[in-house]
Formats: C-alpha cells, sequence, structure tokens
C-alpha cells in the first residue's frame, strides 16, 4: 500500500501540494486586493524614483490578505529588479514582530541584523545604536521595511519608539505595517501618529468572493473532476462565519483534500473532518510558539479564575522552575496578548467603589491546553507536571 501512496496516482487529488504551502510562487494576482496593491505600487515608485518617503498602516482581521499583499508586493519588486535599474539599491526586510519577541529591542536588533547583514547583539546597547547601525549601512541604499504583527510591538513598553525612530531617522527608509488589531493606533503617541501615513482596510471576505478564491487554488491545486462548487461554496460559507477568514479556507481545502486522497473524490465528510484537526492543530501550534513565560502564565490561568489568582499561581510555578518571575503589570500585558491571540477570554467586571474593577478569565477546551502545555514545558525544562 505505501508504494501506491508514495507513487501517487490513482485516486489522487492534489495536484500541486506548492499552491496551498508557497502560494506566491503560483498566482500571479491576488484577488479583491487589486486597488490595495496599485495604490501601494504608486506609493512605491514615488519612494523609490523620487525620493517620496511613506508610511502605511494595513488593518484587517486575520485571514483578509495583509501578509500575502506584503509578500507579493515584496516578491514582485526582487523581480522588478532585473527589468528596471532604478530599483537596485533597493533592500527590502520582512519582520513578524510577535515571531521575534515583540520586544522594541528583539525587533530592532532582528531588523538591523537583516539591513547589515551581520550579527548584531540583541542586548547591551539601546535602541538609538541599533538606527545608527542601519543608517550606516544602508546610507546608500533605498530601504522598505515591513512589520507584520506590529500590535505587538507597539502594545510593548516603548514600543512605538522603534516606529518613531524609523520614521524620522535621516535615512530613506519607508515603512509598511500590518496589524490585526483595527484600533492599533489608540496605542500609538501622537509624535508617532503624526509621521504615519493613511490606514489601508482590509475588509472581510464574504462567501461569494471566498467561492471564488477557493476556485482558484483548486483550479491550480486539484485535479479536474475531483471537486465540485458545492463543496467549494460549503468551505466558503463556514470560513465567512468566522469574520472571512481566506487563510482558514484555504487551508481547511488542503487538508480537506489531503483525506480524500486516493478516494479520487473531495466530499463534505472530508471537509468536515478537516475542520476537527484545523480547530485542534491551530490551537497545539499556537501554543507552541509561545514565549516561555507566556507559556507559564497561560497554565497559570487555566487554573485561576481571575488575573489576580493567576499571577500568584505563575509566581509559584516560576519559583519551581527556577526562574525569575515578571511583575503583575507585565504579567497582565501577556494575559492580554493571550486573548487578543485567541487562546483566552478576558471578561472585565466593575464591581464598584468597593470592589473595584476585576479581569475574569475563560479558558475553553483546558484538557488539550493542559496536554500541549505540559508536553511543551516538560521538553523546553526538563520539569514533569
Amino acid at each position: 500500500m505505501i508504494r501506491e501512496t508514495l507513487k501517487g496516482g490513482k485516486g489522487e487529488v492534489i495536484k500541486n501540494p506548492k499552491v496551498f504551502i508557497d502560494p506566491i510562487s503560483v498566482f500571479t494576482e491576488i484577488p479583491y486586493r487589486e486597488d490595495i496593491i496599485k495604490e501601494t505600487a504608486i506609493s512605491i515608485r514615488y519612494f523609490v524614483k523620487n525620493d517620496v518617503r511613506f508610511s502605511n498602516l494595513f488593518l484587517g482581521l486575520t485571514g483578509t490578505g495583509k501578509t500575502f499583499v506584503i509578500r507579493y508586493i515584496l516578491s514582485e519588486i526582487e523581480a522588478v529588479k532585473n527589468e528596471d535599474e532604478d530599483y537596485a539599491n533597493v533592500k527590502q526586510a520582512y519582520i513578524n514582530c510577535r515571531e521575534v519577541g515583540g520586544t522594541p529591542q528583539a525587533v530592532l536588533s532582528v531588523l538591523t541584523e537583516k539591513l547589515t547583514n551581520g550579527i548584531v547583539p540583541k542586548h547591551g546597547i539601546n535602541l538609538g545604536e541599533y538606527i545608527e547601525k542601519i543608517k550606516h549601512a544602508v546610507k546608500e541604499k533605498k530601504v522598505i521595511v515591513y512589520l507584520d504583527e506590529v500590535d505587538t510591538l507597539v502594545k510593548r513598553r516603548d514600543g512605538d519608539i522603534v516606529l518613531y525612530q524609523m520614521l524620522r531617522a535621516d535615512a530613506k527608509i519607508s515603512v509598511i505595517m500590518i496589524s490585526n488589531d483595527i484600533n492599533i493606533r489608540d496605542y500609538m503617541e501622537p509624535r508617532v501618529l503624526s509621521s504615519l501615513g493613511p490606514s489601508v482596510i482590509f475588509k472581510p471576505y464574504d462567501a461569494d468572493q471566498l467561492r471564488e478564491i477557493l476556485s482558484k487554488y483548486a483550479e491550480y491545486g486539484l485535479f479536474r473532476g475531483t471537486y465540485n462548487e458545492e463543496v467549494l461554496a460549503y468551505i466558503a460559507a463556514i470560513s465567512a462565519k468566522e469574520h472571512g477568514d481566506a487563510r482558514k479556507a484555504v487551508n481547511l481545502l488542503f487538508r480537506a483534500a489531503q483525506l480524500a486522497s486516493g478516494e479520487g473524490i473531495l466530499r463534505k465528510d472530508h471537509v468536515d473532518r478537516a475542520i476537527v484537526e484545523y480547530e485542534q492543530e491551530r490551537l497545539v501550534e499556537a501554543i507552541k510558539s509561545l514565549p516561555f513565560h507566556y507559556k507559564l502564565a497561560l497554565r497559570s490561568v487555566v487554573e485561576a479564575e481571575d488575573v489576580v489568582t493567576a499571577h500568584k499561581i505563575y509566581t509559584d510555578l516560576c519559583d519551581k522552575l527556577k526562574q525569575r518571575p515578571l511583575s503583575y503589570r507585565r504579567f497582565s500585558d501577556i494575559i492580554s496578548e493571550l486573548d487578543m491571540f485567541g487562546i483566552i477570554k478576558i471578561k472585565i467586571l466593575n464591581k464598584g467603589r468597593a470592589g473595584g474593577i476585576r479581569k475574569y478569565i475563560e479558558v475553553s477546551d483546558k484538557e488539550r491546553i493542559l496536554k500541549a502545555l505540559d508536553e511543551n514545558l516538560s521538553e523546553e525544562m526538563g520539569y514533569e507536571y
């Protein structure tokens, strides 16, 4: 049986998995985002050819195409370098702020490494020194910086200083920022806001738009005759209910097609199985990607009803693991970020003058979260729970 699977062919559904894994290498256009891409391209052209710096803020919920668009733009700029000499001196750097740690120090150190092509200390130098290193390295170039999930940076203490220093630096640097939080400007100081360009809103996809997007992926990625419009519409309708999440829709189509491998036809029951797997895997992967103290904080809130109690549990857990606990303020910030990620839910209850305001925590699927956390923490610390 394994030989038939290795060879493929009989009953196969997926024609080209690269369509789902690396769509930028396949698609030459992005449906329903053409206007945004064109306007951004004009700003880039003015920057490259006329020295007009710009800063854009892409806002929208998860799965509305923000990251896809900037990766597409980044890729197209690299391709244009072979056609237009004005772009030869353009240097680009993409950073996902959450993935690198989210602190001003972490983001700037990674950005400096990318733009200087050298190893940069992550500690021991101030933020201004990073900017100076960048300015020195790119003085003959034009730089476009892409900051994905910038809300995790801005919501940190002094996070918007990074933006201010880049936007006001005496260098040819333009910035495109991406945020899932449409209220991100509320966290920025006036001096930063005055340097920012316009916000670009990515509206959620509706069911019809998602169906068309899925049709494109199916056309390029699946064998003809292995799917029908009814199945694509079913996936689109499910994803449209979750604020038009195209990323989820495409992932569901890909996983359902994998489950249908060998059967030659993609059915609704394959999609239903993919939905269950997707929700489980998404939660586990989100937990695994969390920084260490975020995991400890999450484990603490699973056993508590409110943030104050959770911090006490967290402090005791740090003592057991011989780790220095974070302050209550920093811990509370982490809890807010976990809420933003959708892993937990925070409810604020005002009990009046006598009771004050308390943050209560709701955690669904506690058993699966605990299992993922304990396995992951055991691997990292060698500590058995």
